[in-house]
C-alpha cells in the first residue's frame, strides 16, 4: 500500500513536470494567448520571461489549484480513493499521454 507521502511525491512530481513544461514554453508554437496571461499574472518583475522565483510561484499556484481539485471532501487531505479517482479520470497523471516521448515504430517487434 502507498503511503501518504508516496502519494504527495507522485502528485508533485507530475505538477512540477507540468509546469516546468507550460514556464518554458512547451506545447506547440509560441504559447499564444495561453503564455500571455501566464507572463502577465506572474513576470512580477516584467522582463517578459519568468525567474526561478517567479517560476516557483506559478508552481506553487497550480499545485494548489489541482489538490483542491482533486480534494473532493475539501478536508485538506488526498484519501487513496480521491488519489485513485484523479488518475481514471485522467488517463493517469499525463492526461492520457501513456507513450510520451516514446518513438513508435511502424510493424509489430515479434515480425523480426
Amino acid at each position: 500500500m502507498l503511503t501518504k507521502t508516496k502519494l504527495a511525491l507522485a502528485l508533485l512530481v507530475s505538477l512540477v513536470t507540468g509546469g516546468v513544461a507550460l514556464a518554458h514554453g512547451n506545447g506547440g508554437g509560441d504559447g499564444g494567448p495561453r503564455k500571455a496571461e501566464i507572463l502577465a499574472k506572474f513576470d512580477t518583475n516584467k522582463d517578459g520571461k519568468l525567474e526561478p522565483a517567479e517560476r516557483a510561484a506559478m508552481k506553487d499556484e497550480r499545485a494548489t489549484e489541482r489538490f483542491t481539485k482533486l480534494d473532493k471532501d475539501g478536508d485538506g487531505k488526498l484519501s487513496l480513493d480521491e488519489f485513485k479517482a484523479a488518475r481514471q479520470g485522467r488517463g493517469g497523471f499525463h492526461g492520457g499521454r501513456r507513450h510520451h516521448g516514446q518513438h513508435q515504430r511502424g510493424g509489430d517487434k515479434s515480425e523480426k
